[in-house]
């Protein structure tokens, strides 16, 4: 046998660096030479490029191009962070970083702030909801990507950073000292009806278990609670390990909650509860919708899996893919997708197939042929691939197209900006209400753009006049096809006041989250919430909520 040349043996190393395993193993599946050889057109290609390329180029940028369009043909939570971006990696783990608290979102090429954490260094020195900053540290935020913003904004705690800002017209200079922020992995807690807890759970980062816990105890030794709302909507997971350990706080201990299962077999590992309980008794509701996903799904399906909650809500995301994180050399990182995860049941409810993809290079559902039926503790059929189905079903509101409008338009949030400036305090949350003079205030502002919608009935007959006009030259066509549209916007005009009751409760949501932010959202939505509904009436029927964890 011939000794490794000198070539397969950097190689080798460079395989190992890359990996960041202590040691290069050879898979034992005759892909080593390919790896090598393409590895090596790879330098030589980069090489040339710098050499002879018309341009100037970057042989970072394009070997950055290069690994993300390769990682892009596995899936989308395969990433590679270069070191400037391996602190957005610790901020997914636990939550924090260093900065002001706001969150920016360009519109028409302004930076407008969209989102201000409470009690954060740019809420503590009154930066407002809808503020344009104009300038940090003399740089101009015209202009920029979200990235670029989010790098000038970041820094040391305890540096300062500089704003320039425009309000309505007035001009204002403020110093911001920036902090660690901590984002709260539970936004809102407290009791509805008196005896049924809630708990909302917008993400799984480092201790929020801890958190979660602390907040379960406060409920039941303080406000002697009698029932308990998990609400997972929106919540995209994060750690499953603080999956794990809220699972582990409504189960037996020893109890299965998730396993993990990928082609390392080293690495395959079965997560049981493996602390005593806090509560094995008491009726929970857990809450999901189409945006709940991965950590989300473990803990909703578990307990559905287990028969110890009520799933209400939407259909999941349908993420079942376990990812790892890894460190490469000079300081970057990797995150790789290496296992599919399988709650209680056995079902693994991973939705798309990112092994076999279409003619279009895009991932589609696993097929119903090859979708399985798995039963519960309690002997109750659930299905694998494609998210938690919910033990009951919620169909949630339609936006009207022309709330929609408003909002896309930003002529509900500009309204709210206005408010904010002219009242200095409104109501509680749950007490605050708009009149319907501001109402009407707002659509009269919107102009021309109350009805400068489009509906798919104006799509279609877009497309009607387009095939109308190749297919005859008589005039005629084209002028009943405009008296259509004509007829359609005096609709649309005639039905200004229809949808009232939507403009109110949007325009009440964006102006209580000037003064109460995340927490004041949840408080106001919470009244009126048809998950809440469902949740309040599957709690106060003992009866109704054994059937559905019994039934077969």
């Amino acid at each position: 046998m011939k000794k490794p040349t000198l070539r397969l043996t950097i190689a080798a190393t460079l395989g190992a660096a890359v990996l960041g395993f202590s040691s290069f193993k050879v898979l034992d599946d005759g892909d080593d030479f390919e790896l090598i050889k393409n590895l090596e057109i790879f330098h030589t290609l980069v090489k040339n490029l710098r050499i002879l390329y018309v341009d100037e180029t970057s042989s970072g940028d394009l070997i950055k191009t290069a690994m993300d369009k390769m990682l892009e043909n596995l899936d989308p939570y395969t990433v590679y962070y270069p070191e400037s971006l391996v602190e957005d990696v610790m901020f997914m783990n636990s939550g924090d970083y260093a900065g002001t608290g706001i969150e920016i979102e360009m519109v028409n090429g302004k930076a407008i702030i969209a989102e201000i954490i409470e009690g954060s260094p740019a809420h503590k020195n009154g930066l407002y909801i809808g503020d344009v900053i104009t300038t940090a540290d003399n740089r101009t935020l015209a202009g920029k990507t979200n990235d670029e913003i989010d790098l000038m904004l970041k820094g040391e705690p305890g540096s300062v950073v500089k704003f320039q800002i425009e309000r309505q017209g007035e001009k204002i200079t403020k110093e911001i000292r920036r902090e660690i922020i901590k984002q709260k992995s539970i936004p809102y807690y407290g009791v509805i009806n008196g005896t049924t807890g809630y708990i909302n759970l917008s993400g799984f980062t480092e201790n929020c278990s801890a958190e979660f816990k602390d907040a379960l105890l406060k409920l039941k030794n303080e406000k002697k609670i009698n029932n308990l709302i998990i609400d997972l909507r929106y919540n995209p997971g994060g750690l499953l390990i603080e999956a794990v350990n809220i699972v582990n706080l409504f189960v037996d201990k020893g109890k299965n909650i998730v396993a993990m299962r990928g082609r390392v077999q080293e690495w395959n590992k079965t997560f049981r509860a493996e602390n005593n309980p806090v509560d094995t008794q008491i009726p929970i509701v857990v809450l999901v919708n189409g945006k709940s996903a991965s950590a989300a799904e473990i803990v909703s399906g578990a307990l559905q899996d287990l028969d110890r909650a009520v799933v209400i809500g939407e259909k999941t995301f349908g993420k079942g893919l376990v990812q790892t994180t890894k460190d490469l050399v000079y300081n970057a990182k990797c995150k790789i997708t290496t296992a599919k995860y399988y709650i209680p049941s056995g079902r693994c409810i991973q939705k798309l197939d990112y092994s076999h993809k279409n003619r279009q290079g895009r991932a589609e559902s696993i097929p119903d042929s090859l979708i399985r039926t798995f039963k519960t503790a309690n002997g109750r059929p659930v299905k694998d691939a494609g998210g938690i189905m919910p033990d009951i079903t919620v169909a949630t509101d339609t936006l009207s197209y022309l709330v929609e409008n408003l909002i896309d338009k930003n002529i509900i949030f500009d309204y709210a900006t206005k408010y904010r400036i002219k009242n200095a305090t409104i109501a509680e949350p749950e007490k605050f209400a708009v009149s319907q003079a501001e109402i009407d205030e707002l659509k009269k502002s919107a102009g021309a753009n109350l009805t400068n919608y489009h509906t798919i009935t104006d799509q279609e007959i877009a497309i009607l006049e387009k095939t109308a006009a190749n297919d005859f030259s008589s005039p005629e066509i084209k002028k009943r096809i405009d008296a259509l549209k004509e007829v359609i916007q005096q609709i649309k005009i005639s039905e200004t006041n229809k949808y009232d009751s939507q403009i109110k409760k949007a325009l009440e949501y964006e102006i209580i989250r000037r003064y109460y932010y995340e927490q004041g959202e949840i408080r106001y939505t919470l009244q009126n919430d048809p998950y809440i509904t469902a949740a309040n009436q599957v709690l106060k029927d003992a009866i109704l909520y054994k059937k559905t964890l019994n039934k077969k």
